[in-house]
């Protein structure tokens, strides 16, 4: 049976400042819990109801789990509708820095599904890095963990003053890509690197105006159809862009 204590420390993980506080965060579900089993992250406690772990035996053969009732899960759960399995993971200690090889910068990104989608796009093709300014949405909140279906533990994400890392890569001949509306068509850019990052700004502000001088190359994915100049979209869904870049940069870049 869990204690008040215990429920009431697990419901305030779903703010950030008590995964802060903490370094704790939680993660729902059996593909998510199936990723974190084969990862590097700590483990700090799985908790299951019984009629899941009778479906799932093998799963947690060697992780220690509390059994609870199904009104004891909904008590604990960050969703709507339980999934039966829930882990609480310590927050891993971690800090960036600038290398060769590829890596993506989000700028303001706020909604969670946009950023789990990101890093689930981002763990497709390969991308390990992803550096965010301090004003993107918390990679631990439940929605960006649960929307990246188990990427998270393969995708590294750190959040630093976007302008001074920006800085440090020009000093040191890094190739610095930005999604913008007006840039070069990137089909038609130069997309061979040895060291480079992308840049991606928030649909409704795309990249802020400081970071923009620094970009060396402004890039831009088309629009397409007879309608693509008049009563069309003015911009992409975030994770949508950076999936259709994506799809052409990393191709590209490795021929």
């Amino acid at each position: 049976m869990l204690s008040k204590n215990k429920i009431k420390h697990f419901n305030s993980l779903s703010l950030n400042k008590f995964r802060q506080q903490h370094q704790e965060f939680i993660l729902e579900g059996t593909k998510s819990v199936e990723e974190l089993l084969k990862s590097d992250f700590t483990i700090k406690e799985i908790i299951a109801t019984a009629e899941w772990v009778q479906q799932h035996p093998l799963v947690l053969k060697a992780i220690p789990t509390e059994v609870v009732t199904d009104r004891e899960m909904q008590q604990i759960s960050q969703m709507k509708t339980p999934p039966g399995v829930l882990a609480l993971v310590a927050i891993p200690t971690v800090s960036w820095k600038l290398n060769q090889g590829f890596t993506l910068i989000l700028d303001g990104i706020n909604d969670p599904g946009n950023l789990g989608t990101i890093i689930r796009t981002a763990d497709w093709f390969g991308i390990e890095n992803i550096v965010c300014s301090h004003d993107t949405v918390d990679v631990y909140h439940p929605k960006v963990v649960q929307a990246t279906m188990g990427s998270i533990f393969r995708v590294n994400v750190f959040y630093e003053n976007l302008e001074s890392v920006l800085i440090a890569a020009r000093q040191n001949d890094v190739a610095i890509y930005g999604a913008v509306m007006n840039g070069e068509n990137i089909f038609s850019s130069d997309l061979k690197f040895s060291s480079a990052l992308l840049v991606i700004g928030s649909e409704s502000h795309g990249i802020r105006e400081p970071l923009l001088p620094l970009i060396t190359h402004p890039i831009t994915y088309p629009k397409f159809g007879t309608k693509a100049v008049i009563n069309s979209a003015e911009s992409l869904n975030a994770a949508i862009a950076t999936a259709l870049i994506l799809g052409i940069f990393i191709p590209s870049t490795q021929g």
